[in-house]
Formats: structure tokens, sequence, C-alpha cells
């Protein structure tokens, strides 16, 4: 009988097979393809979640009253408070209320216009999706498929009104 290690995951000959733990393919090419696939993607999802309480257990317990991000502007930094550019234009609820069936949507804190994303034809599900959260804020929606860095490329309105 064998010990369950936490974290440790196994693959193809080392897995011992339907011939014995003395033989070689124990599993056929394809399943170790697909359990490394599986096993790859469920580590790769855990380890932002890791890297983010690693980095919060880093902080000290007053926290910092700013923070310092990259700018998209030559490699400049600027700073920011909680990461929002203090440029940016305030965006009411009710002002992206208005704009419902527009995609304009609301994600993370920011309001993001996709209309050239649409236009250039990006989201594989076709713009409906989109539109459906035009006009509301769409991120219990964006996270269940998407990651946030996928914002990176998509140009941001303002920041949401609390």
């Amino acid at each position: 009988a064998g010990s369950v290690i936490p974290g440790l995951h196994a693959a193809g000959e080392v897995t011992g097979g339907v011939h014995g733990n003395n033989r070689l393919g124990g599993n056929s090419l394809l399943d170790c393809t697909v359990f490394g696939s599986i096993v790859g993607n469920k580590l790769a999802a855990k380890l932002p979640q890791r890297r983010a309480a690693a980095a919060a257990a880093a902080l000290p317990a007053h926290g910092l009253p700013h923070q310092l991000e990259a700018s998209a502007n030559n490699g400049r930094v600027v700073e920011a408070s909680d990461g929002i550019d203090s440029s940016m234009r305030i965006v009411s609820r009710s002002e992206l209320a208005a704009h419902a069936g527009d995609p304009w949507v609301a994600l993370y804190g920011r309001v993001y216009d996709f209309t050239q994303f649409i236009a250039d034809d990006e989201h594989n599900p076709g713009p409906k999706p989109i539109y459906d959260v035009g006009g509301v804020d769409g991120t219990a929606a964006f996270k269940v498929v998407h990651n946030e860095g996928m914002l990176d490329d998509i140009p941001v309105i303002g920041v949401l009104e609390d």
C-alpha cells in the first residue's frame, strides 16, 4: 500500500500500469498526455493564488499607502493608489447602465470598451456574451472563463464609481 503525498503528481511508467510496476509502457502515450495536461492545467490555475498569498504575507501588516505599477508608456513607472491611475476618468454606475447592450463592460472595478475587440472578431463565442454584460459589472461571468491578464489589450474607459 502506498502513501499519499500532497502536491506530488506522477504520469507514465512511474505509475506502474496493467503489467506491473517493473514493466515499461504502463500507460499509453495518450494516457500520459491527457493526464499530464489535466494536472498541468490544475497546477497552473493554483499558481497565481499561491503567488498572491505569498505576496500578501510578505507585505507589512499596515499595508502600503501606494503601489508602483508599470505603465504601458515606454516602460515608465508611475505612482498609483490601489493600482488605479489617478488620471482615469470616473464612470458612474448610471452612465455605465446607459450603455446596456453596448460593449462597455465593468470588470474588476474598471470599465472597458470591447468595440474594437468585437470588430476584430477576437471573441471565439462571438459578440453576444459581451453584449449580454454590456452596461453592467460582468466580473463574475468573466472570471468563470477568462483570466484578468486577457484585459491587457482592451482599452480602459475609466474607473467604476463605488
